[in-house]
């Protein structure tokens, strides 16, 4: 079930007009909340990076996607950002990711 970011938001301790909706699914966080929320709070990154996936497909949007699962389930608060679409046809490559350039949260 997808809430949408309203309630994805919402977990992260962001209002309403923290948002800029630009659809039912599809929202941007305005700079102002980021600078509210980052204050007073400790967070890490995870960057996932690589240059070729397994013959079965696991590469780094099913690394970051199954990873952000994880912390959520664990109950942590988290974002995962899916942003480049797949490299693969620029390399001359399979490619299979369908990122378009989308971003998600978890």
């Amino acid at each position: 079930m997808n809430r949408g970011p309203r309630g994805d938001a919402k977990d992260l301790g962001l209002s309403r007009d923290d948002l800029v909706l630009k659809s039912d699914f599809v929202a941007k966080v305005k700079l102002a909340a980021v600078d509210r929320v980052r204050k007073g709070r400790q967070g890490k990154f995870v960057l996932v990076t690589g240059t070729t996936p397994t013959r079965y497909g696991e590469g780094k949007t099913l690394t970051t996607v199954g990873l952000g699962q994880a912390l959520n389930r664990l109950g942590t608060k988290g974002i995962v950002a899916v942003r480049e679409p797949s490299l693969g046809p620029v390399f001359g490559t399979k490619g299979g990711a369908t990122g378009g350039g989308r971003a998600q949260v978890l």
